[in-house]
């Protein structure tokens, strides 16, 4: 079965392309529909089929008018099921919520078979347009499920349905563990913070790691440890086994980080920004960095 899978790949978001590369062991010949395809091939360690998103905004569609090449693209032959794999697609912000509601319906136009959308991050306040678009998508995909109870509550609350907690799919693989663990902090940030904040972690070695090209700019200019973003799904898992506290606060770092080194190792920076990583942090008794 020819497997089409869309999230937010290519983006340069590191927990989006963990997703991917997850979501590969379940469809292995699967086509992707990526932003960057270089970038998701290195990062995922293989060739893959790709595609490009459909026009979601002026530019691209001026594009998508003008080049044949770039409609032959969504013909999408031979796919027999599209599968979104998970990430939080329809949370945070009105925009974010607006692309995908453009890209399913544009997937819906071009497509008849069935559309699954597994693993996924919904908000529970979300505003009244969020609200309705997003509804719009759940009521007609063939399949939702969730990562978390609060996506539950939202998804039930929106359009009626009960469905299954499927946990984040980070969280449905097997990762390998040890307990040798060098005297290392992975720190991640994705707002400005003090350096001072770290001051319990002294005379360890310290590594900022970036999980979005955008979090580099928030490096305090007196950090004196490395900074890494990492290519590769491999260098990322590399990084968490050896670590042996996690300060975070983007919610793949604070998964990985509780698989990892340990709830009781594994802290948020702040008080969360997203209602995914209070529900988590909460669900996982994830202390604040100040507590």
């Amino acid at each position: 079965m020819k497997v089409l899978l869309i999230g937010n790949f290519g983006s340069g978001n590191i927990g989006d392309e963990l997703i991917l590369a997850s979501s590969l062991r379940d469809y292995p010949n699967a086509v992707v529909m990526t932003a960057d395809p270089e970038f998701s091939r290195h990062f995922c360690g293989r060739t893959l089929e790709t595609v490009p998103f459909p026009p979601t905004g002026v530019r691209s569609a001026w594009k998508y008018l003008f080049s044949s090449r770039y409609r032959k693209a969504f013909a999408l032959q031979g796919i027999q099921q599209v599968v979104f794999p998970g990430g939080g697609l329809f949370a945070i912000k009105p925009k974010a919520c607006w692309i995908w509601f453009q890209i399913f319906r544009w997937v819906k136009r071009v497509y008849t078979g069935s559309i699954h959308l597994l693993h996924q991050g919904v908000d529970e306040h979300l505003g009244w347009w969020s609200r309705l678009i997003t509804k719009f998508v759940l009521s007609r995909a063939s399949t939702v499920t969730v990562r978390d109870e609060s996506s539950r509550r939202a998804v039930q609350a929106l359009c009626g349905k009960n469905v299954e907690n499927d946990h984040d799919k980070l969280q449905t693989i097997k990762l390998q563990t040890t307990n040798k663990k060098e005297k290392m902090v992975l720190i991640n940030a994705r707002a400005k913070f003090d350096a001072k904040m770290l001051k319990r972690f002294e005379g360890q070695e310290m590594i900022f790691v970036a999980f979005d090209r955008s979090d580099l700019k928030y490096v305090p200019q007196d950090f004196e440890g490395e900074v890494v973003y990492p290519k590769t799904e491999k260098e990322v898992f590399d990084l968490f086994t050896k670590a042996q506290y996690v300060v975070g606060e983007r919610f793949h770092v604070l998964l990985l980080g509780s698989h990892f080194c340990g709830t009781d190792k594994t802290f948020v920076l702040r008080e969360p920004y997203a209602e995914k990583v209070k529900s988590f942090c909460e669900k996982e008794k994830i202390q604040s960095l100040s507590c």
